[in-house]
């Protein structure tokens, strides 16, 4: 169950969504990286510049059952190494994530990120990849004609 959707359906107070970390650690899993975040422009900004400075290039990890589907991991995200190409210039939403975090907490803290930061696509906003964007508006286009 992804992260957006267990927020959603908060159960007991102090339930944990998961907890994948190790000696109360950052584990390097992964499970809290995506495509979509709520970012700033100066946090876009400073991780294209840095993307730039690096030459870090996108990464991809289409399901292996289907090359062709929409990859809405972290394209910043070095997965074969666990770790975070642009980890100096991150943005707020991934430098104050705590995993072992109760779901009620997880939630104060999304609440308070949408406050100040809109949703943005990495892949669009840092690659210019724009295939998040166009399964966006076809979702769009599908719910006008319903």
């Amino acid at each position: 169950m992804g992260y957006y959707t267990s927020v959603g359906a908060l159960v007991a107070a102090g339930e944990t969504y998961s907890n994948n970390c190790v000696d109360g650690k950052c584990s390097g899993c992964g499970e809290c990286c995506a495509d979509l975040l709520p970012v700033t422009p100066d946090e876009i900004r400073r991780i294209k510049a840095y993307v730039e400075k690096h030459h870090i290039t996108e990464r991809k990890d289409a399901p292996f059952f289907d090359p062709n589907a929409i990859d809405l991991t972290c394209p910043l995200r070095n997965n074969k190494e666990h770790r975070c190409e642009v980890y100096p210039v991150r943005p707020l939403i991934c430098r104050e994530f705590i995993c072992s975090k109760s779901l009620q907490q997880a939630k104060h803290d999304r609440d308070l990120l949408h406050e100040s930061r809109s949703p943005h696509s990495m892949r669009w906003e840092v690659f210019g990849n724009p295939e998040v964007i166009r399964l966006f508006a076809q979702i769009a286009m599908k719910g006008e004609n319903a």
